[in-house]
């Protein structure tokens, strides 16, 4: 990571138009500068409470293997339609998040979700990224706290703990563009189709748990065989599969939730 500039670049937004949403749990992302947070530091101690009200989590490719572990992995709904990994039954409770802000022992915990409270933001002028962080994060800091890392020394320099940062989300950049291509080739193949999953609780009957996309494997069977070599030669065709198997954790999903209800009622 290099220094921040002293001067945070300035977007060029058309008149009249509306801001875009804020990624999932950031609340006031800012571009890292010495000037402004010399005195910040991040507390060693994670606490994943900031997640457990999503029942589903932003995943990119490099992650399908580990995170088809532990969860469904699917596609989103929206034109962006790219893959999240669920975590949860019940509109705004993440089974994996513990009470007391720790991830559930022994599951994969989102590059996302690690990433948090930092995040690279592209320079408009030049396309560098820049570190930036979440100013409202509980992980944050002030100087002198104990259990806390400086984000910077007293030189205006990047200790190590923002380089990692920088590392960190500049290798999701990268699997984020990597991702993009993948998702944008099932939809030019047509290999997303809406789903839906029925789970039924032995105690409150059924659910629908619906907003997601899956790949239709009769599609995939089906996929001539250029689509093939091109899609084994780029790691796709690894992909699907490894999403189509994670399907089998709907089942654990469905066990989990129905032991956080029945420890709830007692």
């Amino acid at each position: 990571m290099t220094k921040p500039p002293a001067k945070a670049p300035k977007a060029r937004k058309p008149k009249g138009a509306a801001a875009a949403p804020l990624p999932l749990f950031y609340r006031k992302p800012t571009l890292l500068r010495f000037e402004s947070h010399g005195r910040l530091s991040l507390r060693r101690a994670a606490d994943f409470r900031f997640a457990a009200r999503a029942t589903s989590l932003p995943l990119v490719a490099a992650e399908f293997a580990a995170a088809g572990r532990d969860y469904p992995l699917v596609f989103a709904s929206d034109e962006g339609a790219m893959p999240l990994a669920v975590t949860g039954i019940t509109a705004e409770q993440n089974l994996f998040v513990e009470a007391d802000g720790r991830w559930r022992a022994g599951s994969y915990i989102p590059g996302y979700v690690r990433r948090y409270p930092f995040i690279g933001i592209t320079a408009e002028d030049s396309g560098s990224t820049m570190l930036g962080v979440d100013l409202a994060s509980d992980r944050l800091a002030d100087e002198g706290e104990k259990e806390a890392d400086m984000l910077f020394d007293l030189r205006g320099a990047a200790t190590r703990t923002s380089q990692s940062a920088m590392a960190l989300c500049e290798a999701y950049a990268t699997e984020h563009t990597r991702t993009r291509a993948f998702v944008q080739a099932l939809k030019d193949k047509n290999l997303l189709v809406p789903r839906s999953a029925q789970v039924s609780f032995a105690d409150a009957g059924r659910a629908v748990v619906q907003g997601f996309q899956l790949v239709d494997e009769a599609a995939f069977r089906a996929l001539p065989a250029a689509a093939v070599v091109e899609f084994h030669a780029k790691g796709w065709l690894d992909l699907i599969v490894l999403h189509l198997a994670s399907q089998q954790r709907w089942r654990e999903l469905v066990d989990m939730s129905a032991r956080v209800r029945a420890e709830a009622a007692h």
